[in-house]
């Protein structure tokens, strides 16, 4: 059981580190980063202690996240990528304190990303060191790496989510 509970407190956080350091250098998030997250919490959640209620609940909170933000994709303003990225990682949270604290620390984390990128693209001419240390992607597309602040987000609050307070029961 220590294995599984290891494994629960480390499969989301190392997957929305790598998805925030892929958006950072690519501006693209891996389709298998959110598909191994959902199928992680597939296989790990039944056996954390979780009651299949929550478990249901959870996957109903990925499914209303991933309906939501669709809604924000179709009209533009997120992309692709980033809500796979959510929905995969509100299955992790489900319906919880730990959710809300997630979805707002991700709005909180995103203004935060997009000021610093609007500050160094508009910086960029005047210092050159600012194209030598910035992926250039940062600087010539209009997009914002968004997945660095789901990966912020959901690393600092994760730990509040049931299944990792679950875990960190059976850790004793």
């Amino acid at each position: 059981m220590p294995a599984i509970g290891a494994a629960i407190l480390m499969i989301a956080p190392v997957c929305l580190f790598i998805a925030a350091i892929s958006d950072l250098f690519t501006m693209t998030i891996p389709n298998r980063v959110s598909i191994f997250l959902l199928a992680s919490f597939a296989v790990l959640a039944p056996v954390s202690g979780l009651p299949w209620a929550e478990i249901s609940m959870s996957v109903a909170a990925g499914t209303l996240v991933l309906a939501v933000c669709f809604g924000f994709f179709a009209l533009n303003i997120m992309g692709g990528g980033d809500v796979k990225l959510l929905a995969a990682s509100a299955v992790w949270f489900g319906f919880s304190p730990a959710l809300g604290a997630f979805i707002v620390a991700t709005a909180l984390w995103g203004g935060v990303v997009t000021l610093l990128v609007l500050l160094l693209r508009a910086q960029a001419n005047r210092f050159a060191v600012i194209e030598t240390v910035v992926p250039a992607q940062i600087l010539t597309t209009k997009k914002i790496p968004y997945g660095v602040a789901i990966g912020i987000a959901g690393i600092m609050t994760f730990w509040d989510s049931p299944i990792a307070l679950a875990a960190l029961k059976m850790l004793g």
